[in-house]
């Protein structure tokens, strides 16, 4: 009997974590309404939506739309994070045209899918959308100084715990700047890379308690390297040593 009562719990327990986090969701780097004509883009597919992003050009086309010109974009690089994400890299297949306004499109999405940035002051979703600019981008991110261990957390919500190792972000000249964070393993040898957002002069790396790009509870010692990339795919290698660190720990009450 206890047995059964305690299988009831973790069921409630799981079922109570999706009920809380919702359960697909598509998202498109970069976010902003101006790109250059060599802009590269990324889209991150959580939950159910991983789905979609594996199936990108295969199952479900994604191109660039301005009028009556479609521009496809190009899969050049697939991530699988470690907690319900997975993304891809992309490269239109042909050059953008100055001054042209484009839409980001994928076609057959399932219907409980939506592609766009919901404005909360209209409380509507709007597509993503491009105006391109005279210009191309081939400067490499300036980088000052190499990121650094700032703290780590481990905090239980009711749903699951956010566990994350934060780094400092660089000091850099460029305000698209994205991450390509390589995290190791350094028990099971596995290496996951993933591009992450910095958020504000930070890098979380990590999950919350719904997703995540890397599930620092699987293992516990780890080493790091980041690269530094703009939204028109200029990337700036790491050039130090890796970051070694330990899992966050978990803090307890009174302790």
């Amino acid at each position: 009997m206890k047995k059964v009562l305690a299988l009831i719990i973790v069921f409630l327990m799981t079922f109570s974590a999706f009920a809380d986090c919702t359960f697909n969701g598509i998202y498109v780097y970069p976010g902003s309404k101006t790109i250059k004509q060599n802009s590269i883009f990324i889209i991150t597919g959580y939950g159910a939506s991983q789905e979609v992003i594996l199936g990108l050009n295969k199952k479900y086309d994604v191109y660039l739309k301005s009028g009556d010109t479609k521009i496809k974009l190009l899969v050049t690089e697939t991530n699988v994070g470690q907690f319900y994400l997975t993304q891809v890299l992309l490269k239109p297949e042909t050059e953008l045209v100055t001054g042209q306004d484009y839409q980001i499109l994928i076609d057959n999405l399932p219907e409980y899918e939506q592609l766009g940035n919901f404005n909360r002051s209209t409380r509507k979703t709007e597509p993503y959308s491009y105006h391109v600019l005279a210009l191309k981008d081939i400067e490499k991110p300036q980088i000052l100084t190499l990121p650094k261990l700032i703290r780590k957390t481990f905090v239980h919500y009711g749903c699951g715990p956010e566990v994350y190792a934060i780094f400092s972000k660089p000091a850099t000249d460029t305000p698209d700047l994205i991450v390509k964070a390589t995290l190791k393993d350094l028990i099971s040898k596995k290496k996951t890379t993933f591009y992450i957002n910095p958020v504000g002069n930070e890098i979380l790396v990590g999950h919350d308690m719904c997703s995540g790009e890397f599930n620092l509870e699987l293992g516990y010692n780890y080493e790091i390297e980041f690269s530094f990339m703009d939204s028109s795919g200029n990337l700036t290698a790491w050039t130090g040593n890796s970051i070694k660190f330990t899992r966050p720990k978990e803090k307890v009450s009174g302790k």
